[in-house]
């Protein structure tokens, strides 16, 4: 039988949900390394036939990405190591320059897709469905932010066996770039929408609506140039919001 072939969709399916969790094990000298480390031992048996070192263990060096981006290294890395073991000249060397080579313009990447586009595209939605009470709304955007994520880890570690080294030229390419742009035009439009939104609602609420907003947006701008923690902002943020909010709806 090919060796190609020793991974079976199953056990690439068992290295993804491993992969689910891996915040779990992050640390600070090696970050993800021991996650990684983890999500291997479905398939280490299947690979280490012959090595001196097992597969786990040549895996312990510091690694770091976005997590939604990990599975599609994963599935590069464990195409080269079958290359290996199928006799192709695949070295250590060249399996960590491929990790390496990756990780870094994938962490960006993934927080520019994810975090600055992706979540707050959800965020914003939630708002417009708060604004308009449709609680179902809120639950299909929550549903549906989560549903993307976990589909993109799916299909990342299934294309990243497929492509192993074509992964470099993917990720650099024009395709991949259009896509960040297609993200980041929706995201501006529905950014758009909300905006239009809030000021639709203004003769309903009130202007103290947009001067609460303009007040609380000041005050954590601010705060954040004092070098204040981010998740204190929230926690007292939070239900001063909802307090002003109340307030303003008895007026």
């Amino acid at each position: 039988m090919d060796n190609l072939n020793t991974l079976t969709r199953f056990d690439l399916f068992r290295v993804f949900l491993r992969l689910l969790f891996m915040q779990g094990l992050l640390n600070r000298r090696g970050m993800q390394n021991l996650a990684l480390a983890n999500a291997l031992a479905p398939v280490a048996g299947k690979i280490d036939a012959g090595r001196v070192k097992s597969l786990q263990s040549r895996h312990l060096d510091f690694f770091n990405c976005n997590p939604n981006f990990v599975p599609v290294i994963v599935g590069g890395l464990l195409r080269l190591e079958v290359e290996r073991l199928a006799g192709k000249p695949v070295s250590d060397n060249d399996i960590q320059y491929f990790k390496k080579s990756l990780a870094g313009p994938l962490a960006a990447a993934g927080d520019m897709l994810f975090i600055g586009s992706a979540k707050p595209l959800a965020l914003t939605c939630a708002c417009i469905f708060a604004i308009y009470k449709f609680p179902i709304g809120l639950l299909a955007v929550f549903l549906l932010y989560n549903l993307t994520i976990i589909s993109c880890r799916l299909w990342g570690i299934y294309f990243g066996y497929a492509k192993g080294w074509e992964l470099v030229d993917f990720f650099t390419g024009p395709v991949f770039q259009r896509l960040l742009g297609v993200v980041h035009g929706i995201g501006a439009a529905v950014a758009g929408i909300f905006v239009g939104v809030v000021f639709d609602r203004v003769p309903q609420t009130g202007p103290w609506v947009l001067v609460m907003g303009a007040v609380l947006l000041g005050t954590t701008l601010f705060a954040l140039r004092r070098n204040v923690p981010a998740s204190w902002l929230a926690i007292i943020l939070f239900p001063i919001s909802v307090l002003l909010s109340l307030l303003v709806g008895r007026w």
